[in-house]
């Protein structure tokens, strides 16, 4: 899975300049939209010289390079974290490659936390409305706690769900 910045997201963050955080090192720019963030914690295990939630700012661009990096982001299934290479360090443009819809949903439990919902999917309200989507990606609440139902708000840590 990638995490690389969509043209819809950048010009979401360009709208709400408030939702998100930045971080660049000049070849690649980190977006950072805690809202968003199930507390995985993949980021602060892979790569902690870089994602360090005790300090401030948390994240050290600098820290490591901007490939560790991407790939520590690449496995943030929030997309909290994403990222966007800097087009001035391209020589070539990469090959457009068709993007395949699957055509099944795919779940994966995430031990004490919430559902990631993956895939072909549409999610509706309790009135069958449906409810717009931003990520191709999910976090669905399993604790029952969350402020943001259906979504995962990362209130399980709090109330230490446990399965």
């Amino acid at each position: 899975m990638s995490n690389k910045v969509t043209k819809a997201e950048l010009a979401s963050f360009k709208e709400n300049k408030d939702t998100f955080k930045e971080f660049s090192n000049g070849e690649i720019t980190i977006f950072w939209q805690p809202e968003k963030c199930i507390h995985s914690a993949n980021c602060l295990i892979g790569l902690p010289t870089v994602f360090n939630a005790k300090k401030k700012p948390w994240i050290n661009i600098h820290a490591a390079s901007s490939k560790e990096i991407m790939k520590i982001i690449d496995t943030c299934p929030s997309r909290s974290l994403t990222y966007l290479k800097s087009t001035k360090l391209v020589t070539s443009k990469p090959r457009k490659v068709a993007k395949k819809t699957p055509k099944f949903a795919r779940i994966q439990i995430l031990k004490g936390g919430p559902a990631l919902v993956t895939g072909n999917f549409i999610i509706r309200d309790h009135k069958k409305k449906k409810i717009k989507l931003t990520n191709e990606l999910v976090a669905l609440c399993r604790c029952g706690g969350s402020s943001k139902k259906p979504f995962c708000d990362g209130t399980h840590q709090v109330i230490c769900f446990k399965e």
